[in-house]
């Protein structure tokens, strides 16, 4: 027999991160792209998948190879197979591309199956031709449920050159009046014109020559549209998760890069299937110490925002530390509070996270954490889970603070270019912004009125997922407030070299 301590036997017991098993299962999101050469194709998933070079086919015709996966080192959880378009009278391409997809839903494992296809075509001018025939036939034979489950959606790019064509007679008729529109004005009225003209130019003509519903989005990947993107990966991870399978969803959520919500409900949607589920009297935790649980549940909340993290700052015992010392604080009340009730809208919350960064991002100021001991584990963290309210609430901010810390992270490492690191200056200017945030004080109110109001039953059912839930969505950024506000942040980076974590 081993001899030791009960701390020692749970320590010793290793649980699972869910994102493992779901990597297991489906380590990649895969994705067909139809569409001619110079649409546009390589440029979107540039920008969907946060890579450098797409490699889309630029073949000429007869010349794609549909079954090679395309991978990037730079963001390996997804896979695309690539088709050119199809040309009039030409029938080879579209019987390939048809018997791809059939191989493909034949294929045993949900790793290897098709999760979504983007047929993808230019917007069209005003008076041309919507469909192409083969596009056509296509979209009937997903009617007729040839193609099984898996999510086909029209993908219009290139939207950009409608509105340049709004703007150009806006231009002329704003030449004429009195009082002349702004930049700005024009930009937005021809926005809005585009739309509109998209609706009746594209759209309809698209659902009648289509006879089929088929998601479409208007997209480009042209400066200032970027909310085109996020709405797609909207529209793909919802038909992902509706369609194919949870897991297969979580891959779209981690391979995705634009869309911040996206990622929230992947991290809610890895939670549901194991370790957020009945947190007060939980079957997973039992004999393990909190410190076992908060790895797993850390691990698979940074998984899913698939960070570009070189140094692996977000999985250091320093960030996870730092963690649970907010935590702490949070429990003990303090934490910033605000005497209304309930959650302020996103639009002040980012207003406010701006006048932090802000005042926290000078290149000569070093981001120093106002806690004691922040970067050593917090003391309830040693502590064996049992059923009790401490150890629900402790939980329950947890998951909570991470997931909305790695919300402010993920936005600034946006804002910065995109491929920003995370450096540790950048994880504390992010940790700091949701510290000192009256969002972080009322989150907590929120928690604390959870935990008392529901009558505890060790082993009972309980309303804990619903509140993580709702409250997580409560504090979500829309990716249009989150691109809006975007210029309102300073210019910020680690310097030449990054800086400490404890600077005290």
């Amino acid at each position: 027999p081993i001899a030791g301590t009960s701390f020692d036997k749970a320590e010793s017991v290793q649980l699972t991160p869910t994102t493992e098993d779901i990597r297991d299962i489906c380590p990649r999101f895969r994705v067909l792209l139809i569409g001619k050469s110079g649409v546009g194709k390589s440029s979107l998933i540039n920008k969907a998948f946060g890579v450098d070079d797409a490699l889309v086919s630029h073949s000429a015709p007869g010349q794609a190879e549909i079954e090679k996966e395309i991978v990037s080192i730079v963001n390996q959880r997804f896979v695309l197979h690539d088709s050119r378009g199809f040309e009039p009278g030409e029938t080879s391409n579209f019987d390939a591309v048809c018997n791809f997809i059939l191989s493909r839903n034949l294929k045993p494992d949900l790793k290897d199956k098709l999760h979504a296809i983007w047929v993808c075509m230019a917007t069209p001018a005003s008076g041309s031709r919507i469909l192409e025939t083969g596009v056509e036939e296509l979209f009937r034979r997903k009617k007729d449920g040839d193609f099984g489950e898996v999510p086909m959606i029209s993908v219009f790019t290139k939207f950009d050159e409608l509105v340049d064509r709004e703007v150009m007679k806006l231009e002329i008729a704003n030449s004429k009046l009195s009082k002349k529109l702004s930049d700005r004005e024009v930009f937005e009225s021809a926005r809005q014109n585009a739309n509109k003209a998209f609706e009746g130019e594209c759209v309809v003509p698209f659902q009648t020559s289509s006879n089929v519903r088929i998601p479409y989005k208007a997209v480009s990947t042209q400066p200032g549209y970027e909310t085109t993107l996020t709405d797609l990966i909207e529209i793909t991870f919802k038909n992902v998760q509706q369609h194919v399978s949870p897991e297969a969803a979580v891959s779209t959520a981690i391979a995705q890069k634009p869309n911040s919500a996206v990622k929230i409900e992947g991290c809610i949607a890895v939670g549901k299937l194991r370790y957020w589920r009945s947190l007060a009297s939980s079957v997973n935790f039992p004999g393990k110490t909190l410190k076992a649980c908060l790895d797993v549940i850390h691990t698979d909340i940074i998984e899913v925002w698939n960070l570009n993290d070189p140094k692996l700052n977000l999985k250091s015992k320093e960030f996870k530390a730092l963690m649970s010392n907010l935590v702490e604080e949070s429990v003990q009340g303090k934490v910033p509070s605000s005497p209304n009730k309930g959650l302020a809208t996103s639009v002040p919350i980012l207003a406010a996270i701006a006048g932090i960064v802000g005042a926290l991002s000078g290149p000569a100021a070093p981001i120093v954490i106002p806690i004691v001991g922040a970067f050593v584990f917090a003391k309830w963290a040693y502590d064996v889970y049992r059923a009790s309210r401490s150890n629900l609430e402790h939980l329950m901010a947890y998951i909570i603070d991470l997931t909305l810390v790695m919300q402010n992270i993920f936005w600034l490492a946006d804002a910065a270019d995109g491929t920003h690191p995370t450096t540790r200056r950048l994880i504390k200017l992010a940790f700091r912004a949701y510290s000192e945030s009256d969002t972080n004080g009322k989150v907590h109110v929120l928690i604390q009125e959870h935990v008392k109001a529901k009558p505890f039953i060790p082993g009972g059912q309980d309303a804990t997922l619903e509140a993580i839930e709702d409250i997580i969505r409560q504090c979500t950024f829309t990716p249009d407030e989150m691109i809006k506000w975007r210029q309102e942040l300073p210019p910020f980076g680690p310097g030449k070299k990054d800086e400490p974590w404890d600077l005290q």
